[in-house]
């Protein structure tokens, strides 16, 4: 009896293993729908603030799509007036996909506040946006791009200037180009109808072909050259005395083609600005919400209230009533946002008392006041977030040491012979090292640009479950071949807890991140490097669970069957 009930409980642990890999899938859904279907709680309603005297009649905003910082720096027309204006880079946001980083340059404001997390984002940008503050204050507010701009954003404008891109991805190189080229003819059109009020001209070629043929293929650095080109021609047809040029790119892309993630040539990008107001000059790092304050302050329009950067007032030439007015009204705009942000959060707002420290010398346009007063008032909400981070972590604490201590009672079997589970434990880990060598020996990371466009996800995924069930069959059998001449109960046994650590150890990176940011994202995102890896780690959680309840039973097969052959070889020796 005891025999049998050995085997009727390691099969039941076999199928514990199956029905969590089952489960895993869903788990994964949810974390998984929870960042593409985010749902921002911080767009309350607030009042727009001041606006001040324009610093500048016309501000053109160029964007160009997946521009990367290095090949900006090769870019002739680029750096010419690189020397004339303002030159520095800016780090994105993540997810550092298209329609968030838009939505970033447009309104100042962060994807976790936004709610805009991916490009599958639908219907208009719920956050105040730079187009709808000018829009309001009677100014032109004009955009040529295409169809993804009218649909974040397309009541906010004046005027949509459509230019259609092909419809296939992967289009040849001269389709893409001449997107571009007619970016350029609209954009010189744009330009000559409308004298005052903001412009954006949006060059997207760029970003296919480094999709297509990777970020430093030629296909790729030819399309930024002859973007390069139409920004020196726009240039050109500017009234320095009245206009402001900026120059940036939404995000960057890895070597090989790809964006969305953590990678330096992914998250930092350039930023020119040369014309009028403009001081010229190399600048440290700045942010990508600082750009849409910064066009208010130039435009002399309110900041967009759910902005959280700040106007770059050392990059403005102005004086210092100017400058102070610049200062006061982001100071303003900042209490209204984070005092919010704070009530939120379920914390005592902080904001109001921060601005009251720095007022007075704000309003004297003191260099860097507006500078130190934002990055206390950040540093504060920092705190307010991370407070609430560990409130929850303290609250999930006991749920998560009860996943990850009791599936330690099956190693109670084991009570006297804790050297059976050296070998098994041994295996477990060979499994882990043949699923990273196929992981990270493609060129993959954990990072939302391990794949190049969204047609393949869905391939990604599958093959990394297939690559979980080779990596574990392959250990499981080795571990089978190893443990060959042991009685079927014994072997059925050494399987069945190198499925257990498989499962386990996985189990525990899995509630790691389930104790740090929880299976659902309601307030905050999650990190998301140690997000993908959470859902690379259920993913493997699937095959690896379901594939015990075979390998286990194949292995005893595998031992009685290698007896039998060596029984009978000896026999007929």
């Amino acid at each position: 009896m005891a025999r049998i009930g050995k085997i009727l409980l390691l099969v039941l642990v076999l199928l514990i293993l199956a029905a969590i890999g089952y489960q895993a899938q869903n788990v994964a859904m949810i974390g998984w729908d929870s960042v593409v279907e985010y749902q921002t709680p911080y767009l309350t309603n607030l009042p727009r603030g001041s606006a001040a005297e324009p610093l500048a009649r016309r501000v053109i905003l160029v964007l160009v799509d997946g521009l990367r910082l290095d090949a900006s720096r090769n870019m002739s027309r680029l750096n010419e007036l690189r020397q004339r204006g303002a030159d520095l880079s800016v780090r994105t946001g993540q997810p550092s996909l298209s329609y968030p980083s838009w939505t970033v340059i447009a309104s100042g404001t962060w994807q976790e506040m936004s709610g805009v997390t991916t490009n599958w984002y639908e219907g208009e940008v719920q956050v105040d946006t730079i187009f709808k503050a000018a829009r309001d204050a009677g100014l032109p507010a004009v955009v040529v791009g295409g169809q993804g701009w009218r649909k974040l954003d397309g009541s906010h404008f004046t005027d949509w200037i459509a230019v259609e891109g092909p419809e296939e991805e992967g289009a040849p190189p001269e389709e893409w180009a001449e997107m571009d080229t007619e970016s350029f003819r609209q954009a010189t059109a744009a330009l000559e109808k409308y004298r005052e009020g903001l412009i954006l001209v949006y060059f997207g070629g760029t970003d296919a072909l480094a999709h297509q043929f990777g970020g430093t293929s030629s296909q790729y650095l030819d399309e930024v050259q002859q973007v390069d080109d139409y920004i020196g021609r726009l240039a050109e047809n500017l009234d320095w005395e009245q206009d402001v040029l900026i120059i940036t790119a939404d995000h960057g892309h890895v070597d090989i083609g790809g964006h969305g993630g953590w990678e330096w040539s992914v998250l930092h990008v350039p930023l020119v600005m040369v014309g009028k107001s403009v001081r010229q000059g190399a600048y440290p790092e700045r942010l990508q919400v600082d750009i849409a304050p910064t066009i208010a302050a130039l435009l002399g329009l309110p900041i967009p209230v759910h902005a959280q950067g700040r106007p770059l007032v050392e990059m403005i030439e102005a004086s210092a009533d100017a400058k102070g007015r610049i200062g006061v009204n982001a100071g303003l705009q900042l209490v209204g946002l984070y005092d919010a942000y704070a009530q939120t959060l379920g914390v005592r707002p902080f904001a109001g008392e921060v601005l009251t420290r720095y007022r007075e010398r704000l309003a004297r346009g003191e260099e860097g006041v507006l500078s130190s007063m934002w990055e206390e008032i950040t540093a504060r909400a920092q705190a307010a977030r991370a407070k609430r981070f560990w409130r929850e972590r303290l609250l999930r604490l006991p749920i998560a040491l009860g996943i990850a201590l009791v599936p330690l009672s099956y190693l109670l079997l084991f009570r006297r012979r804790w050297r059976q589970l050296l070998l098994p434990l041994g295996f477990a880990l060979l499994y882990f090292v043949f699923y990273n060598a196929l992981f990270f020996g493609r060129g993959y990371h954990w990072s939302l640009s391990a794949f190049n466009s969204e047609a393949q996800i869905e391939a990604f995924f599958n093959e990394r479950l297939l690559d979980a069930a080779i990596s574990f069959a392959v250990a499981g059998l080795a571990l089978a071949l190893v443990s060959w001449k042991k009685p079927p109960l014994q072997a059925l046994e050494r399987m069945t807890t190198f499925s257990f650590f498989v499962g386990y150890i996985l189990l525990l990176q899995v509630d790691l991140f389930y104790w740090l940011y929880n299976i659902r994202f309601s307030w905050a995102l999650p990190d998301l490097k140690l997000g993908f890896k959470y859902y690379m780690d259920l993913l493997q959680m699937v095959p690896t669970g379901l594939l015990g309840v075979i390998v286990a039973p194949l292995g005893v097969l595998i031992g009685w069957g290698m007896r039998r052959w060596r029984i009978k070889k000896v026999a007929q020796d």
